[in-house]
């Protein structure tokens, strides 16, 4: 009987959590049940490749060879927060290199969007379009935008992000920013599906150097 109801008890707690969880997470436009969980510090960092905004090959695995690779996800170029951070970054970009990394964004926005954006912007670091979200879906941090979000972006932000997405549906990555090193294994990570926080330049730095 005690069994039965600490039970009881342990269901009504998680679903009580969950709840909150989803009543959080809908401030931020998501679909709690679409939430992917993210990739862990040790997992193998899944290889990808794409065409920055200069017209370069990049691919994953060829980068590492000259020293760790920060990948970082942003939602697309309407987002403040997004832009916020990527300049920040840009900022500190001289700082980054010193470590001996390099950077790569990926965005599922469509690619001559993401190119003019990084042109305006001034951004250097190779901008990667996900056109069909497999970056992001191997990477584990994709989820499904409300459609009460969907309509305050319009609205707010005059964005339709099924439309500004390659793939055109409503779906986006949380903001995510991962370290990988010379063997494509995750050294660091920052995952908060709260789009305003973000792993800073300087967290990336000496997550650099403590390795």
């Amino acid at each position: 009987m005690k069994k039965f109801i600490t039970f009881i008890i342990l269901m009504t707690l998680s679903l009580s959590i969950f709840a909150q969880e989803k009543d959080i997470y809908a401030k931020y436009g998501i679909k709690v049940e679409t939430l992917q969980p993210g990739l862990n510090i040790g997992d193998t960092a899944p290889d990808f490749s794409g065409v920055d905004q200069k017209g370069n090959k990049i691919q994953l695995s060829e980068m590492v060879k000259e020293g760790p690779v920060i990948v970082n996800f942003f939602r697309g170029s309407w987002c403040p927060s997004c832009y916020k951070h990527l300049k920040s970054i840009r900022d500190s970009l001289d700082y980054i290199y010193d470590t001996g990394a390099k950077i790569v964004m990926v965005s599922p926005e469509e690619k001559e969007s993401l190119d003019k954006f990084a042109e305006k912007k001034k951004f250097t670091f190779p901008m990667l379009s996900d056109t069909d979200m497999s970056v992001m879906n191997n990477y584990k941090v994709t989820f499904e935008v409300t459609e009460k979000y969907q309509k305050k972006i319009k609205t707010f932000l005059m964005t339709d992000i099924a439309a500004n997405n390659a793939l055109h549906n409503a779906s986006l990555p949380v903001p995510a920013t991962y370290i990988v090193d010379k063997n494509m294994k995750i050294i660091a990570k920052q995952y908060n599906p709260k789009y305003s926080i973000r792993m800073s330049p300087t967290a990336m730095i000496e997550a650099i150097n403590a390795e």
